[in-house]
């Protein structure tokens, strides 16, 4: 007989011969057990699809998933795509030339005593469909129903398949009220170094408990897929369980194409540790069209729960959605390489932090490296909508290094909140950079930084938005302070000293008909911690009549630019703060002579003085202080001449002197 080609015209007309041939079939004899189909019926019985299923999944034509930016399916990476197609090309011509197949059940290979090697038998189950062979140099492959079966005499049955086992074969039944987790289980344990298809399930959802997700393995969900935990996973320490464990393995791709991984969240009132995924000690793991909802704890959890390895490494998050979780979207322990992309995690409530996504290390030797999140949002968060809390690392862990890119947040508590960088040997060193990230309608402000040291890592906000924040309306609040960007303390953490953030083309924006936002830059001090290093570059407030910055008095190495500069108009005599670092300062409206008195020079802050109206403007330094000028030091200086303007600049001897100067201020 000769054997069919790969062209489908072919295979179509060996079945259509098939109908033909049907009836002329082998005839049960009396007695026989089995019936026994010629390959042209089994051809006629399966029809063109079921012969496309079967080949395809041989030939490796039925799709392959993409893991870790390569075309290769995971045995393919690892065994090389030449010898699988070549393997599975001869197992189905072989399958074709054999006289005879057998149609039986799982449950009659498990009792046939003698079976012939020379049959190919065809299992009709339903969601378990599939050719076995027997191997008679077989005898100690464990029976797992999905690939292996074994018989009441020791007789080993091997599915034959290509790249994709098919989580039905173990025996699912995805009926929302039996428990699967041995199935399960077992269909990744066989899964390992090939593609595991999980099919919708047939009713409700799969109920399951703990599952272990090996190496070398590429899963994919059929759309619409739910997996529901049994509400019985362990919140007692030290053995919590979570619904996924990916733990100290290598190289897993999962992709949900929209499906759901869930927990009955009422019945998870108590604990934290309940976990929808749990990564730990992985690496190059890649998650993606996936949710994880209603968790006991986190949707995803990043770290070294239980695991050999410290950290994990080449993670990445894609299109992924965390909702109605217990303590958070994501919690982000010790990674060296992450990347979050165009994932969403929203409306966590249950206990704190409550956040969308909390970056927050265990102890000093774990990492926060190359990490990044973009066109990421959090919304509708208890607690904050992306927060990095650094309470544990010191000066002797590795530098951070965490990028918030195109990010939003909207209706958190907070919407960023950098928190917690120690003092001195506490201090851990990096860089947090927020570029063009957003956060609207915040409870509190847009961006906050709040008890970080000066000493620790530098924080740059890079043409951040923050839009009709203080939506609880509470423009004294020691922490928001009615501010869109703020950086301050808390009682409980206690710093020498804060600062060293950098906000660069950065804006505040109400657009409100009753405005909320009274100060859009706020560096404010709340204890007696001193404040230093910070810089406001080109940054601007729209709308609401708020205040540009609100800085402390004790604030040093302030640095404020913008372009054209702020103005502030003086039509009486008062006091200059540090509010108006980098502003142009007028007499504009005054009736007659302004005298302004200076705050005690700090390093780096430069105020530009112009005489509007056609009066006497003075300017006078603090008790003991002096503007130095080339006839001395003068304690006060001044003009009446319109036109004429002076640029002082602070130093940290507490004098001011002077950068450049219009007409005579020294008469």
């Amino acid at each position: 007989m000769s054997k069919p080609s790969y062209q489908s015209n072919e295979m179509e007309e060996a079945a259509i011969s098939a109908d033909t041939e049907a009836t002329t079939g082998t005839e049960e004899k009396e007695g026989q057990k089995e019936p026994l189909l010629s390959r042209r019926k089994l051809l006629a019985t399966l029809g063109i699809g079921g012969v496309a299923a079967v080949s395809g999944g041989l030939w490796g034509i039925a799709g392959k998933s993409t893991a870790f930016a390569s075309d290769q399916t995971v045995t393919s990476s690892v065994y090389g795509v030449g010898v699988a197609i070549r393997k599975r090309r001869a197992e189905l011509l072989e399958i074709l030339d054999m006289n005879f197949s057998v149609a039986v059940k799982l449950e009659e290979l498990r009792v046939e005593l003698e079976p012939d090697p020379a049959l190919a038998y065809y299992v009709t189950n339903e969601m378990q469909e599939g050719f076995f062979r027997y191997d008679p140099n077989d005898s100690t492959s464990v029976d797992n129903t999905g690939t292996v079966l074994v018989s009441t005499n020791g007789k080993r049955f091997k599915r034959i398949y290509g790249d994709t086992l098919i989580a039905s074969w173990f025996g699912t039944k995805a009926d929302g009220v039996t428990n699967d987790t041995l199935a399960l289980q077992t269909a990744l344990n066989a899964a390992s170094g090939h593609k595991l298809f999980i099919p919708k399930q047939r009713v409700g959802f799969y109920l399951t408990g703990q599952l272990f997700i090996p190496s070398q393995i590429a899963i994919e969900f059929e759309p619409g897929t739910i997996i529901q935990a049994v509400d019985t996973l362990s919140r007692v320490g030290p053995v919590y369980e979570r619904l996924i464990r990916i733990k100290t393995v290598k190289d897993v791709y999962i992709n949900g194409n929209g499906s759901t991984l869930r927990m009955n969240k009422a019945a998870y009132t108590t604990g934290e540790q309940a976990h929808i995924f749990d990564i730990s000690g992985s690496e190059n793991v890649v998650l993606e069209n996936i949710n994880a909802n209603d968790s006991g704890g986190d949707g995803f959890y990043i770290g070294y729960f239980e695991s050999t390895v410290a950290f994990c490494r080449n993670i990445v998050l894609r299109n992924c959605r965390a909702d109605n979780n217990r303590r958070q979207g994501l919690s982000v322990i010790s990674v060296d390489g992450l990347t979050v992309e165009n994932c969403r995690f929203s409306n966590t409530k249950g206990t704190a932090p409550q956040s969308g996504v909390d970056i927050e290390p265990n102890g000093q030797l774990d990492l926060l490296k190359n990490i990044r999140f973009i066109q990421c949002v959090a919304d509708g968060n208890t607690g904050r909508g992306f927060l990095v809390t650094l309470l544990k690392p010191t000066a002797a862990s590795e530098p951070i290094d965490i990028v918030f890119d195109k990010c939003k947040t909207k209706g958190n508590s907070f919407g960023y909140s950098m928190n917690y960088g120690g003092d001195a040997a506490k201090a851990v060193q990096g860089e947090i950079k927020l570029i063009d990230c957003i956060a609207e309608s915040e409870q509190y402000g847009g961006f906050s930084d709040l008890s970080f040291s000066a000493d620790s890592a530098k924080r740059s906000y890079i043409r951040c938005r923050a839009i009709n924040c203080n939506t609880v309306n509470q423009p004294e609040d020691p922490y928001g302070y009615g501010s869109s960007f703020i950086l301050t303390t808390v009682p409980s953490q206690v710093r020498t000293v804060i600062g060293n953030a950098v906000y660069t083309e950065c804006e505040s924006v109400d657009t409100r008909q009753v405005p909320l936002i009274k100060r859009g830059f706020s560096l404010k001090k709340n204890n007696a911690e001193l404040l230093r290093n910070v810089a406001y570059i080109n940054c601007n407030v729209k709308g609401g009549g708020q205040k540009l910055y609100s800085i402390a008095p004790t604030a040093e190495d302030l640095y404020a630019a913008k372009q054209p500069l702020p103005i502030q108009a003086y039509s009486s005599s008062g006091s200059v703060t540090f509010d108006y670092i980098g502003f142009k300062i007028t007499n504009a409206g005054s009736s007659g002579e302004v005298n302004l008195t200076l705050p005690t020079a700090k390093a780096s802050v430069t105020y530009t003085f112009f005489v509007e109206a056609p009066y006497r403007f003075n300017l006078q330094t603090q008790p003991g202080k002096s503007i130095l000028t080339p006839n001395g030091g003068k304690s006060s200086i001044g003009t009446d001449v319109q036109g004429n303007s002076i640029v002082l600049l602070g130093r940290s001897d507490g004098q001011w002197e002077i950068v450049s100067m219009v007409g005579d201020w020294l008469l």
